[in-house]
């Protein structure tokens, strides 16, 4: 026969077990729920970046046949492009202000000592889905921005020796990457890179 006070200590004891396992059961699953969204962050980062390079090479292969790149910095534009060069955009709804964005990527896309250092222009632009057919609908919009990096002193008449080009990607879920490189005209048809970097 088992006494009332040990009733009461076993009572006790399997409440205390309880309280422990309910415990260990919601660190594990705050740890599952934490590294779950640390991964989606990390694929969505790699995916963004990744959108924002191919806008680059899309880019680079829309002005390498170009002989004067004069006309890319007066108001041209790229055969992509999703209505006028500024205003807003929905991305998942993430809003997008390119008139902003220019000025983010302007001031992030600083020259190299001697280099002139003149604003970017918004080149190209729209849904990553339109500039590679086929791809599953990733939800990223694309820009890309071209600013003369020439030597300075440069004179305002003749074309641009080098170019930055920067390519930036906007996620769904608010994940933004840029990447800048640095050309200049190798031949007729083809361009060479002088640098590669990822913008903050």
């Amino acid at each position: 026969m088992s006494r009332p006070d040990d009733q009461g200590v076993a009572l006790v004891v399997v409440m205390m077990t309880i309280a422990l396992l309910a415990a260990l059961v919601g660190a594990l699953t705050l740890a599952v729920t934490t590294d779950a969204a640390i991964a989606a962050n990390y694929r969505d980062g790699a995916d963004v970046r990744y959108a924002a390079e191919a806008a680059v090479e899309f880019v680079l292969r829309e002005i390498a046949a170009m002989d004067d790149w004069s006309d890319l910095l007066d108001e041209g534009q790229s055969a992509f492009v999703d209505g006028p060069p500024a205003g807003v955009r929905d991305v998942g709804g993430v809003t997008i202000d390119l008139d902003q964005a220019t000025a983010d990527v302007t001031r992030a896309a600083t020259a190299a000592p001697g280099d002139v250092h003149l604003p970017s222009m918004l080149y190209a632009f729209g849904w990553f889905r339109d500039l590679v057919p086929g791809i599953a609908d990733s939800g990223v919009y694309v820009a890309v921005w071209l600013a003369d990096r020439s030597v300075a002193p440069k004179d305002d008449g003749a074309p641009p020796g080098k170019l930055s080009i920067v390519g930036e990607a906007f996620g769904t879920r608010g994940a933004r990457r840029a990447v800048e490189v640095i050309v200049e005209k190798a031949d007729i048809s083809a361009v060479r890179r002088l640098g590669w970097r990822e913008l903050p």
